[in-house]
């Protein structure tokens, strides 16, 4: 209904559509949404003229987003604003002054909507229901039927609670979280979602009352004062209240007797990715005495790189910073290279990418049009859109970071000469503190590929990181095959 009404306002203004931007089943109260931001793109690239919503508050739910979004995006570019249900005109003071106050009141209805949510799920928890569907590990989700009035409840997952019990028989034995995780692991025991089990999983599992049939519905935010579900709606407990106690106690103690750690900040912090599988590499610090750089996919169980101990992978892309700022000339060496060897390659990879943005596009709206038509069923439906959600994000980022290379190669010898610059004035790089290295490594544009290689036992024996900045792509770093 939407796009129809969006697309018979264009028709009747003589307008050209030339995109659609869908965030469906996304609140509106978040602007992290993979619609919205190609919308922006496209007015900062200047292929939008106008922008034309069904209603102001399905491009923002927030009145601060809504003006951000017109001030520091649209208007800026010389993008108007138009609505089919709402008499706006961008153009003039009195239309933008309407605008806000459609914002403020999109924001007041979103607002009440969260209230009236939150007082209808303490009502229902006072009542002895679930205020919130029951997914836990362990626990399935029964949507009940009307016609036969089986209420809403949740169920046990079998094997599931077979784990639970280990991890609780393990726990009240005197096992620290960090040994069941490692033993469940080294069992090849399967979490729902693959990959490693963690401690703050374990530590979820082991926290929740409702393994013993305690099932918490709502928890009074001032008082603290819990609410529990009409037992008659509960599933038997999976562990007995005895072994629940006794693991609350074990992992109490354990907490006490833990020196206090503070999670630090490293250098290569949200500038490192996976050679591999191309996701992002993040910090994972098991011990205030270790800490490593994780591919997401591993954690996933989606790809096989190892970890990477980050103090090493630190000092060895500085040291490179540091041989760069003493040869400006290799910074110049390796940007033609940019443009002879890997322009070429970026393109042909951004193009692959479009091809695949286009096909999951495609099949979507498919799969929207087989729901509407009675072809699919919502559960037909969801199955496609969840594949979209999953893919569409990931894309519209590698072809983000496809076209600021592209567009950075180009730019040849300006882009080259402002990297020296960049590097000749940071100065003394090793009085800078660690802030300081992670801004120049900011204005820079740099990213780190980082490649792990095992050996035979599928230990990591070797870790090479390619270091590449707008301008400036510099050859491999090899840790001369240091064991870590």
């Amino acid at each position: 209904m939407q796009r129809t009404r969006c697309r018979a306002l264009c028709e009747a203004r003589g307008w050209e559509v030339a995109a659609e931007f869908e965030d469906e089943g996304l609140t509106g109260r978040n602007m992290d949404r993979p619609g919205l931001q190609a919308m922006l793109r496209a007015a900062a690239d200047g292929d939008i003229e106008v922008v034309v919503v069904y209603r102001l508050d399905r491009l923002a739910r927030k009145s601060r987003h809504l003006q951000e979004i017109w001030e520091d995006h649209l208007a800026k570019h010389g993008v108007e604003l138009a609505s089919t249900t709402e008499s706006i005109d961008t153009s003039n003071p009195m239309g933008r002054a309407m605008m806000q106050m459609v914002g403020v009141m999109a924001q007041l209805e979103s607002e009440m909507i969260q209230e009236r949510t939150s007082d209808g799920r303490r009502e229902k928890a006072q009542q002895g229901g679930f205020g919130l569907a029951v997914r836990s590990y362990g626990f399935k989700w029964d949507k009940g039927d009307k016609d036969t009035k089986r209420p809403k409840r949740p169920m046990i997952i079998e094997a599931e609670a077979e784990v639970v019990r280990t991890i609780f028989d393990m726990a009240a034995g005197g096992h620290s979280v960090e040994g069941i995780c490692k033993t469940l692991h080294r069992q090849g025991v399967p979490r729902r979602k693959g990959g490693k089990w963690w401690n703050p999983e374990v530590q979820e599992i082991l926290a929740n009352p409702a393994y013993m049939g305690r099932f918490v519905t709502w928890r009074d935010p001032e008082t603290g004062e819990e609410t529990l579900a009409d037992p008659r709606l509960c599933p038997p407990a999976i562990v007995d209240e005895a072994v629940w106690q006794a693991a609350q106690a074990v992992t109490r103690a354990y907490r006490g007797h833990r020196r206090p750690w503070v999670k630090r900040t490293f250098l290569l912090s949200g500038f490192c990715t996976c050679g591999k599988c191309g996701r992002t590499l993040t910090i994972r610090q098991p011990d205030e005495k270790h800490a490593y750089y994780a591919c997401n996919g591993t954690l996933r169980g989606e790809c096989d790189a190892k970890h990477v101990p980050a103090g090493g992978l630190d000092e060895k892309v500085w040291g490179f910073v540091r041989s760069l700022q003493d040869d400006p000339e290799m910074v110049k060496a390796y940007a033609r290279q940019t443009t002879e060897d890997l322009l070429p390659k970026w393109e042909r990879e951004l193009v692959r990418v479009g091809e695949q943005l286009k096909h999951w596009r495609n099949r979507e709206r498919t799969a929207r049009e087989k729901l509407e038509t009675g072809v699919y069923s919502d559960d037909d439906y969801r199955k496609t859109k969840a594949e979209y959600d999953l893919h569409w994000g990931d894309l519209q980022a590698e072809a983000a970071a496809l076209e600021e290379k592209i567009t950075h190669a180009r730019q040849e010898r300006a882009d080259v000469d402002w990297t020296a610059e960049v590097l000749r004035r940071a100065g003394d790089l090793d009085a800078l503190d660690l802030d300081g290295k992670r801004r120049l490594l900011s204005a820079l544009g740099a990213t780190v590929t980082v490649i792990t290689v095992k050996d035979e036992r599928g230990r990591l024996a070797d870790v090479k990181a390619k270091l590449e900045t707008y301008a400036a792509p510099v050859p491999s770093l090899a840790s001369a095959g240091a064991m870590f």
